[in-house]
């Protein structure tokens, strides 16, 4: 689906499922999702060199994530996105040139879909392709903000549920998703960190002329901020994960406890039992008229005074 963002005098108007043709001349982004092999064609043929495909943008590799050519600057970017319960990262290839910005991506994502609505809302009047990039990448980190800030509210949660020997296999499951979705935000803050530094370094005159290298420099320290908030996210997952394992040894050995000392327990009437239960012909307890009595009231005493015991040091 090919999707147009043109200025007008009344700011940016969206045409949305564009079918491959001429742009407008006015138009600032070009945004291209999971595009059919007419549409992919049409936007080959914007540029001279070769694209990659919507299959090739997980193959690349660092050193590829940004280039410099004569019709601009392609970086790759990677965006979270969740799908069900999973946080994932979705690379999206970005082509910025001197008329348009041009985005490329096989699924669609929260991030882009927020960033559009506010654009037809005119939320955001960026004037420049170079501005929509920077206030995407902008928008980029205060998601990832908003999603560290989750990440805080979900361990503070699965903190309470760990101490549930119960639930353990729903807690471990849970600190593994965030985990999981951790990583994904820290990925995507230093691939973002590292997109904005190139385009510092690249084209520190043409972010001057414009006024963006301030907005640059002060994304950057966003995302600074941010980062020791994911190693301690990191810490603080290792710790519920050994807390939520340490509470079910505690609970396994209170079971295992309570095995151990019953088999104590019916040891010595286990004893008394086996002496009684042996077959020799002199045994004047058993011509007893109240020797069964006699033996059973031993055994009883026995479990009882063993419990007591261990009742008295505490063991219990």
């Amino acid at each position: 689906m090919i999707t147009l963002f043109t200025l007008t005098g009344e700011g940016l108007t969206v045409d949305e499922e564009v079918a491959p043709g001429p742009l407008p001349d006015n138009c600032l982004w070009v945004d291209v999702c999971d595009p059919s092999d007419e549409e992919y064609a049409w936007v080959q043929s914007l540029y001279d060199g070769e694209l990659p495909t919507v299959d090739e943008l997980d193959e690349l590799e660092y050193s590829s994530r940004f280039q410099i050519d004569g019709e601009g600057i392609r970086l790759t970017s990677l965006f979270p996105f969740r799908q069900k319960r999973e946080a994932k990262g979705l690379n999206v290839s970005f082509h910025l040139g001197e008329r348009y910005l041009m985005s490329l991506r096989d699924e669609e994502i929260g991030i882009l879909r927020l960033f559009r609505g506010y654009l037809r809302h005119q939320r955001i009047r960026p004037q420049t392709p170079a501005e929509i990039l920077i206030a995407l990448l902008e928008m980029k980190v205060e998601v990832l903000a908003d999603q560290i800030e989750h990440i805080y509210g979900e361990l503070e949660r699965l903190g309470r549920q760990a101490m549930e020997p119960d639930a353990l296999e729903e807690t471990l499951r849970d600190i593994l998703q965030q985990e999981n979705h951790n990583d994904v935000v820290r990925l995507s803050l230093l691939d973002t960190q590292r997109s904005l530094r190139n385009l510092a370094r690249h084209l520190p005159a043409q972010l001057d002329v414009h006024g963006h290298g301030d907005d640059v420099n002060e994304i950057l320290r966003d995302i600074d901020s941010l980062n020791p908030h994911t190693t301690f996210i990191f810490e603080k997952i290792n710790f519920l994960l050994d807390a939520a394992i340490g509470f079910t040894n505690v609970a396994q050995s209170k079971i295992i406890k309570i095995f151990s000392v019953a088999a104590v327990v019916f040891l010595p009437p286990t004893l008394i039992a086996s002496i009684y239960g042996m077959n020799f012909d002199v045994m004047p307890e058993l011509h007893y008229q109240y020797g069964y009595l006699l033996a059973m009231l031993l055994m009883i005493c026995s479990a009882l005074g063993t419990y007591l015991f261990f009742r008295w040091r505490r063991w219990l």
